[in-house]
This record gives C-alpha cells, sequence and structure tokens, in this order.
C-alpha cells in the first residue's frame, strides 16, 4: 500500500501509517533530537573525528560519512522487501523465513537466511565474514569508548585520582570485561522487542537525547554553567524513565516496555513512544539546565575561548575547493537530502 512505499505524505496522523507516529514526532523526535544527538554527541562518533589532522577536516568528518549513510536506507530495506517476496515466492524460491515462538516471522534473521540460501558455499563465507566484521567493528568500538569514558572521565577524575599508569590500565581491562559482559545482557533484553531499532532508540532516548541538549546549550550558550549542565542531564535521563513507566505501546505486555508505574497513554506503536520520550528528555533536560545556569555563577569568557561558538576564533577557508569547506558541504548534503524527501514524498 501507499502508506509503506512513501515517507512523508501519509505522516499527517499517527493511525494512517504503519509506524503509528506523525510528523511532528518524526521530525522533532528521529530527525532533530535521536539523529542528532547520535551524530554530535556520540562518542564513537566524536572519536573519530577528533583524530583528524585539522578542524577544518574534524567538521569535514561528519558531512562527508553523511554521503554513504544515505545509502543506508537501500542497504536496509531492498534487502527485506527482497526476503519478503522470496518468503510469499517459497515454492518458487525455495526460500523461507523462520519463525518466532509466537509464530510471527523472524525478520532478523532475513540477511543471514538470504546469504545461506542464495550465497554458493565460497561466497557464503566471504558474506558470513563480512557480516561478522561489520559487527565487530561496531563492538569494538563501543566497548573501547565504555572504558575509556569510564576510566579516564570518571574513575580517575572524580573516584581515584593520582594513581599510577599501571591501575588505571588495570581498570580499563576491568570496564572492557564489565563491557562485554553488560552486551550481552542487552542481547538478551533486545530479545523482548520486534526489532533492534526499536531497543536502539530507547536506549538512545534515555542516554543520548539529554546528552544532546547539554552539548547544544554548552556550545552556543556562553551563560550555561556545570551545575546547570549536570542538573539537566540528571532531570532529562529522569524525565525519559519517567516517560517509559507511565506510557506502553499498544499491545505489549507492561514490563520492559514501559508502563511499569501506571498507564496513562498507549501509544500505536514502540517506535512511536520512543520519539516521544526522547522528545520528552531534550525538552526537560533543556530547561532544568537553562534555569539553573541562571542562578548559578558562570565561567569567565576567557576560560570559554574555543569552547563556545561565540567565542570561537573562525578557521579561514579562503582558497579552498568549495568540497573542502563545512559549509559549501554540508549545505551540498542538506540539498540533496531534501531532494531525497521529495522524491519519496
Amino acid at each position: 500500500s501507499r502508506a509503506w512505499s512513501s515517507t512523508w505524505s501519509q505522516m499527517g496522523h499517527a493511525a494512517s501509517n504503519p509506524m503509528g507516529v506523525e510528523w511532528f514526532g518524526v521530525v522533532m523526535g528521529l530527525g532533530f533530537v535521536l539523529s542528532f544527538g547520535y551524530w554530535c554527541t556520540d562518542f564513537l562518533v566524536v572519536q573519530r573525528a577528533m583524530a583528524a589532522h585539522s578542524m577544518s577536516a574534524a567538521r569535514r568528518v561528519p558531512l562527508i560519512a553523511a554521503i554513504p549513510k544515505m545509502l543506508f536506507p537501500f542497504l536496509v530495506i531492498v534487502p527485506g522487501m527482497i526476503a519478503i517476496a522470496s518468503s510469499m515466492q517459497m515454492g518458487a524460491s525455495g526460500f523461507a523465513l523462520p519463525h518466532k515462538t509466537d509464530g510471527t516471522l523472524n525478520y532478523d534473521l532475513s540477511i543471514p537466511m538470504m546469504l545461506s540460501h542464495y550465497f554458493p558455499h565460497g561466497m557464503l563465507g566471504l558474506g558470513l565474514t563480512a557480516l561478522l566484521a561489520s559487527f565487530m567493528s561496531g563492538m569494538a568500538g563501543n566497548v573501547t569508548a565504555f572504558n575509556t569514558v569510564w576510566t579516564y572521565d570518571i574513575y580517575q577524575a572524580y573516584i581515584h585520582r593520582g594513581a599510577s599508569d599501571h591501575h588505571y590500565l588495570n581498570m580499563g581491562r576491568v570496564a572492557t570485561v564489565f563491557g562485554i559482559a553488560l552486551s550481552v545482557a542487552a542481547a538478551y533484553v533486545a530479545n523482548h522487542f520486534n526489532n533492534i531499532m526499536d531497543m536502539l532508540q530507547l536506549l538512545f532516548a534515555f542516554v543520548n537525547a539529554p546528552l544532546f541538549a547539554t552539548f547544544l546549550l554548552g556550545m552556543f550558550w556562553k551563560r550555561a554553567t556545570g551545575h546547570g549542565a549536570f542538573a539537566g542531564l540528571l532531570s532529562g535521563t529522569a524525565a525519559a524513565a519517567l516517560h517509559q513507566a507511565l506510557t506502553l505501546p499498544r499491545g505489549s505486555l507492561v514490563g520492559i516496555k514501559g508502563g511499569w508505574l501506571a498507564v496513562l497513554h498507549l501509544y500505536p506503536s514502540e517506535m512511536a513512544q520512543n520519539f516521544w520520550t526522547a522528545i520528552s528528555a531534550f525538552t526537560v533536560c533543556l530547561t532544568v539546565t537553562v534555569g539553573v545556569s541562571l542562578v548559578t555563577r558562570p565561567r569567565p569568557e576567557q576560560e570559554l575561548v574555543g569552547l563556545v561558538y561565540s567565542l570561537t576564533p573562525r578557521p579561514s577557508e579562503a582558497g579552498r575547493p568549495w568540497y573542502a569547506r563545512p559549509a559549501a558541504l554540508g549545505a551540498a548534503v542538506l540539498t540533496v537530502t531534501l531532494l531525497l524527501n521529495f522524491a519519496f514524498w
């Protein structure tokens, strides 16, 4: 139906599209809060930009990465469409998706099952190796980010100062083992969701949404203070938890998916609930950070040079080609993005 083949034309009301979301939830929840939160504040993404040789190159990193990222929907959607079409013609193709314990088709196994069915033996090994390599690269980056943030930004800064490098190295190893164990436990929790994206969006709503609000104010408002940022982070995360505790996706049981205090509102889908959880966390964090910052003492402007946008010297871009200038490159990426949205309206 048209509801499955268009992007925006069916977003006027939550009941008119399969995701159960309206345009504001998509634009604000996914397009702004969750997407900006991932691309601008996720440690795994930011640390790669920080490895660039100059500030201009670091600014171009997410813009250049956005170009192949535009193809990501095709990499995700097209294999799923092939899997659905092949399973509907099971007699002719011989391909069939396995079922979950509740009797529904297990779409999470679409790509592995298609690799097994369509690839010859040599290509099957190559395909599985590429699939596992993509999983492990993300896993390794996240574990590295976890032990770095814990060891240097929390443990060394607030819990055990002045210890030897050997001590912090051992703590990093312990954090790595703990992070892997936590990831394994999270995989079992993910089994309760219809698909992995529902769990990821929920996780980002709790973590990235308030963090993005804090970064946004810290980068563009020199009046923001550390006390305001800390209070905002705590309040934003608490707001996400409260929203999750008082709402539930339609057809879900009270528990991991929400409603563990009371069910005051039913969302049409888990995705809709996650988008509004992110919006709630972002709004509360932004409001609390501003309020607390206004009643606490700010840092002198001399200490904020290079940290706040209005106090940061602009690097000269004279004589550079357009594709080497972040502003021009960003405008080009934005134009292509808008054209794709209009094409799939």
